[in-house]
């Protein structure tokens, strides 16, 4: 936290969150429907990162997408163009010949 040039008083505050999140329902009461419409494509992304959603990340993006008052075939639409994002990626790095681990996966799943 200190390389992300955290005040000290910030650092404790993350810290606290980490170990003890808020309840994502108070959260997402608190915010604007633009904002987590963002919240849930970014959530999306997070948690492709692994190649993988597990229950418990389709039930959070799931609460997300209706507090944003999104329907399924949104959230499909996401974790659709999510996927499509890590292939055009991987696709990219192929072009130029600086492919990353993983990359033939991701490029082979896309055909």
């Amino acid at each position: 936290m200190g390389s992300m040039m955290l005040h000290p008083e910030s650092r404790e505050e993350v810290r606290q969150l980490l170990t003890q999140p808020p309840d994502l329902d108070s959260v997402l009461e608190g915010m604007e429907t633009s904002t987590i419409r963002l919240a849930l494509r970014d959530s999306a992304l997070l948690a492709s990162v692994d190649g993988d959603y597990d229950k418990a990340e389709i039930k959070v993006l799931t609460s997300i997408c209706e507090a944003a008052g999104l329907e399924k075939k949104d959230l499909n639409n996401i974790l659709e163009w999510v996927s499509k994002s890590w292939e055009n990626a991987a696709l990219g790095r192929d072009f130029i010949a600086l492919p990353l681990p993983g990359d033939e996966d991701i490029i082979n799943r896309g055909k």
